[in-house]
């Protein structure tokens, strides 16, 4: 129940801009127009049941009672049809994103009804006086249940002009205001009804609330386990012809789960990268493929943990809708450009995350149309896909407070892979134009300054990173450093280990100074040891084994609630390797021995 709250490329990019809708230019997204028709439907029906029932009261008419009551659903009915049809003219299934007329309808019924025999509690409708109070009573439900559905309605429909839900708040407010005169009038002679104003209002809110989420959350999103759901091979959205695939022209899916409460997870997954013909195909560098039926899927992940585990009743995201966006493409999530590399023999990479992520994005708009709260989060390759893909999020859902994490991703690269090889992806391609400094950023000025872009352009946002000390492995942020220092040495991309101090300095004043930067909205924390990612360990419950001020899970609820425990948290014990964090095997430096520490081993930097 939703709760009412009072206060080829070869040359140029593969996606096809085609001429805009009018929505894209100005008029509501279908979806939201749709939902917004809807609750308008919603609305005048629950007000005229409840004006139906309210003239029972008195008269004792079944007969004209029924007749308007039939009335008002078929009317609904027609409008629910309407909404649909119109929508669909545009592209977008509404049938999917809400419950049925048919459901809505009995919602409101059996809401009704619990209010109408609420009120007469205490009264006999024998008595003229008890009759005529309890029909001011209804009346007055009817007139708030019309004014607080109205009220959203207008709301979800353009939620840009009402960011900070102050104009809805205001409408309700009203609304209560009008239905306390109506009680105080109605109560005030012969009324004996042991109902309370306020008790009333709290049923008729539960109303509301469980017609918006009947609008707003598709119940065609499983709440028990998550949905495949496999995009088609083309598919038109926000004025872009999207071709969805992953790297070797392979389907690419991503996966759904409803919640129990009213908030939405976007994680982003990780899986290395490739820009040349070595990193793309001979070593492959990357994950290339998503198989529903293996372990990108998040129903066959054996052992869940951390974040991951929905079970567990320490993970702040386990009763949100979530959407995990797999990542096969090898180019953060957001490229945009069809590559041949030439070679022996020569290798096709479709390089289309910008087109995966942004068919995920209507796919979610369409299905959590207005969620209390935004979380986006990625692994790896999956911080930056979080991080290039949430400011487009942010115009989806412009009054939906976000956060922004990059989990064991911060952007740590050499120059010359920023001018030589990122550009590759043709990421520049779909950055907001409007967000000053993020195109110059990924022009030359670093991705440190694109972050300083984003989080000064959107300072309500928390943006955050966290990464361990020396995140490493020949697939951590250390490993892939290692590369771009030694382009040309393939030979020595294998020890990781030898970029892990100069990872280490680079990533640390990096942090800093974002952090020095944006001092509102951007955190970092800096966990002990080498280990790649923390978003599916159990160690964001527990570990503070490097000296860590508070546990991950502590930083990453009071980020949500920019509380003032929201701080940059940096170990003291950075070198303590710990059990299961990546190391040399036999132990090379910086990674030396020690018995102290939970993996037997520690790492000691010049």
């Amino acid at each position: 129940m939703v709760t009412i709250r009072r206060a080829v490329w070869v040359a140029f990019g593969v996606a096809l801009f085609l001429v805009p809708p009018a929505w894209a230019v100005g008029r509501a997204y279908p979806t939201n127009r749709c939902v917004g028709a809807k609750l308008r439907a919603a609305a005048a029906y629950c007000r005229a049941v409840s004006r139906a029932w309210a003239a029972w009261e008195v008269s004792q008419n079944t007969a004209k009672r029924d007749a308007a009551i039939g009335e008002a659903s078929t009317l609904l009915s027609q409008r629910w049809a309407r909404a649909e049809a119109a929508a669909s003219a545009e592209g977008v299934d509404c049938s999917e994103t809400t419950a049925t007329a048919t459901t809505a309808k009995a919602t409101v019924d059996t809401w009704l009804q619990t209010l109408r025999s609420t009120i007469e509690s205490g009264l006999d409708l024998n008595t003229l006086a008890h009759a005529r109070c309890s029909r001011a009573l209804l009346r007055a439900v009817g007139a708030k249940c019309r004014a607080f559905l109205a009220a959203e309605a207008a709301f979800v429909t353009r939620l840009d002009r009402d960011p900070s839900r102050s104009k809805r708040a205001e409408k309700r407010n009203r609304a209560v205001t009008r239905f306390t005169n109506a009680w105080t009038r109605a109560t005030r002679g012969s009324c004996p009804t042991v109902a309370t104003e306020t008790q009333v209002q709290a049923l008729v809110e539960d109303l509301v609330g469980d017609a918006i989420e009947l609008a707003t959350v598709s119940p065609a999103v499983p709440d028990d386990s998550f949905l495949t759901v496999t995009p088609a091979a083309a598919v038109s959205y926000q004025g872009e012809l999207l071709r969805p695939r992953c790297a070797f022209d392979s389907p690419f899916h991503f996966f759904a789960k409803r919640g129990a409460t009213n908030n939405l997870l976007i994680y982003y997954q990780g899986g290395g990268a490739c820009w040349n013909r070595v990193t793309c195909g001979d070593l492959f560098t990357f994950d290339f493929t998503v198989d529903p039926a293996g372990s990108d899927n998040p129903n066959n992940v054996a052992s869940p943990a951390g974040f991951a585990n929905l079970s567990d009743p320490r993970n702040p995201f386990r009763d949100w809708h979530i959407v995990f966006v797999p990542y096969c493409t090898g180019d953060l999530h957001f490229g945009d450009a069809d590559r041949v590399y030439v070679g022996s023999p020569d290798v096709l990479v479709f390089h289309r995350g910008y087109h995966n992520a942004r068919v995920v994005e209507k796919w979610a708009r369409e299905h959590f149309v207005n969620p209390d709260e935004v979380f986006v989060a990625g692994t790896s390759a999956g911080a930056y896909g979080a991080f290039f893909n949430a400011p487009l999020h942010h115009f989806v859902w412009p009054a939906s407070p976000f956060s922004v994490l990059g989990d064991a991703g911060n952007g740590v690269i050499t120059t010359s892979f920023l001018l030589d090889e990122l550009p590759t992806w043709n990421l520049v391609a779909h950055v907001p134009p409007d967000i000053p400094g993020v195109l110059a950023a990924l022009q030359g000025g670093g991705l440190p300054a694109y972050v300083n872009a984003v989080a000064s352009f959107f300072p309500d946002t928390a943006w955050g990173h966290y990464t361990t000390a020396y995140d490493g492995g020949s697939g951590g942020q250390s490993g892939f450093y290692n590369i771009m220092l030694n382009p040309n040495n393939v030979l020595q991309w294998i020890r990781w280990w030898d970029a892990s101090c100069a990872w280490n300095t680079v990533a640390m004043n990096q942090l800093v100074a974002t952090a020095t930067a944006n001092p509102a909205n951007y955190r970092y924390y800096v966990g002990a040891g080498s280990r790649h990612g923390m978003w599916g360990h159990n160690k964001v419950y527990t570990d503070q084994s490097g000296g860590e001020s508070m546990t991950i899970v502590a930083w990453v609820q009071a980020m949500r609630q920019r509380s003032s425990q929201w701080v940059n948290v940096q170990c003291s014990d950075c070198g303590k390797v710990l059990a299961g964090d990546p190391r040399p095997s036999p132990l090379e430096p910086p990674f030396v021995s020690d018995p102290s520490t939970p993996s037997g081993a520690r790492v000691v930097c010049p």
